[in-house]
């Protein structure tokens, strides 16, 4: 026997309409089965080899696949606020509140609890509960006008037109103009979507000052002809299309972790303000266009884009979570930009050039190490990085190693043949290697402070004593000329 339906105070013993909220993109951010996907990835990527046999068997089938695979704690999801205040209120009116979704209700089964829905419709594994199957089914529940529901998409429609109350979450001002004209009773609260602004940011433009790496080898060669600073300029959008389409893919990867960190969760695909389907399509057509780019260069320049993105995607899917292994990493992605400038300009680099590029930027890349330690307050790994607090006396002593390894190959490198020749006067040289040795060390004591932030490359462009050595650099190495 059903139970007696609820009777709210004051509305005359009519029993209370319930609200019916949506989840993907309505209550939450983003979508609970991509977000699964996402995590299946990071956690196995070979099990992702069953996505296509699991989506034979339909969305519905896909979806329980997933769920059952990988778990989607409450508190690791981005909700948004205007509707949690919306539930809160029906709650607090008496009125019952649940969630029906096209997700699996095991992958939404947490979250309804922790919003205290009083039940939840969703995809079985053999209905996928989302549009005209939506409605059919709270239709049988509730009947005819017998609900109000909050939704986000043009496939929400379907549901609207049998609703008391249509309540649209984020709409466009198209979907908006549409609801008006399907239903009577309309109200409209905000989503978290962002604009064009914030997926910009997702592609992190301020990174791309690292692609003037493309440059240093032409730096080097004393080259001033203009006509071959055209491929590489080419080279260096090529690389920043790259470089985004891999930090895209990290930061999907990386929601959960993101999601807790104290900056990192203002990005964003950690705030929810873009969606993780805009993030792989947006990303997958970067790094096409980056590697034609290159191709169209030279199939050289474009063959080491190609091991540019599989090495960074190698790196964001596992290597990053292996240490020392991903500082290596990140030192060879960014050498790998130089070496690919050479071949854009035909230009024969030095393995002296190669192999102080590598110690520097390994430098660097430990430094960004030793500054995450620094901040961290638990002694164990809670970012999905395999270093524990403890391992900061370790990464110091790397970080100085490969500094002054980064000297020595310099000063090498000045008394050999190939310096002596490109320079009028290369004892002014002489002058980088204190700079050098300054420099890195003192970026080595600074993060091991836990104060160059995030990334070493970008504090140093805000460094005041980073322009001073710069500029003493320069001068030296205008006097060697």
């Amino acid at each position: 026997m059903s139970e007696a339906p609820t009777v709210v105070p004051g509305m005359n013993g009519r029993p209370a309409v319930p609200l019916v909220v949506d989840v993907d993109g309505t209550l939450l951010g983003g979508d609970v089965a991509v977000e699964g996907v996402v995590r299946l990835l990071a956690k196995s990527p070979w099990q992702c080899l069953w996505l296509p046999i699991w989506l034979a068997g339909g969305r519905a089938r896909l979806k329980t696949r997933v769920a059952d695979a990988v778990r989607l704690p409450a508190d690791e999801l981005v909700l948004n606020a205007a509707v949690v205040d919306e539930v809160n209120a029906a709650k607090g009116r008496g009125r019952e509140v649940w969630l029906a979704t096209g997700a699996d209700g095991n992958a939404v089964a947490t979250l309804a609890e922790s919003v205290g829905a009083t039940g939840v419709l969703a995809s079985d594994g053999h209905t996928n509960l989302t549009g005209k199957a939506k409605a059919a089914a709270l239709i049988e529940r509730f009947g005819e006008r017998g609900f109000d529901y909050a939704g986000n998409e043009w496939r929400d429609l379907a549901v609207w037109k049998h609703a008391r109350c249509a309540i649209g979450v984020g709409l466009s001002r198209i979907l908006t103009r549409r609801l008006h004209r399907t239903c009577e009773t309309t109200r409209l609260l905000p989503g978290l979507g962002g604009g064009w602004r914030d997926h910009f940011r997702g592609w992190r433009p301020h990174h791309w000052v690292k692609n003037l790496l493309v440059f240093t080898p032409l730096v080097a060669a004393h080259e001033i002809d203009p006509a071959i600073y055209a491929p590489v300029a080419i080279l260096f959008l090529a690389f920043c299309a790259c470089a985004s389409a891999t930090y895209l893919l990290n930061d999907l990867l990386d929601l959960p972790y993101d999601r807790r960190h104290g900056s990192k969760r203002l990005r964003p695909l950690a705030a929810g303000r873009t969606s993780a389907v805009g993030a792989l399509l947006t990303s997958a057509v970067l790094a096409a266009s980056g590697a034609g780019l290159a191709f169209g260069v030279s199939t050289a320049a474009g063959l080491l884009a190609l091991c540019y993105l599989a090495l960074s995607g190698c790196y964001a899917l596992f290597l990053k979570r292996k240490a020392i292994i991903d500082v290596v990493t990140l030192a060879m992605l960014h050498t790998v930009r130089a070496v690919a400038g050479a071949v854009a300009a035909s230009i024969l680099l030095s393995p002296w050039f190669i192999a102080f590029f590598m110690f520097v930027f390994l430098a660097l890349a430990v430094a960004k190490r030793q500054h995450e330690l620094a901040t961290r307050h638990d002694a164990e790994p809670s970012d999905g990085r395999a270093y524990r607090r403890d391992d900061r006396d370790a990464l110091t002593a790397l970080s100085a190693a490969s500094g002054v390894a980064a000297v020595v190959v310099l000063a090498i490198y000045l008394q050999s043949a190939e310096a002596l020749a490109l320079y009028a006067a290369p004892e002014w040289l002489w002058l980088i290697c204190p700079l050098l040795l300054y420099w890195l060390g003192r970026l080595n004591l600074l993060a091991n402070r836990g104060v160059v932030a995030d990334d070493p490359v970008l504090f140093a462009g805000k460094d005041r004593a980073t322009w001073i050595v710069g500029a003493g650099a320069v001068a030296a190495f205008v006097a060697a000329l």
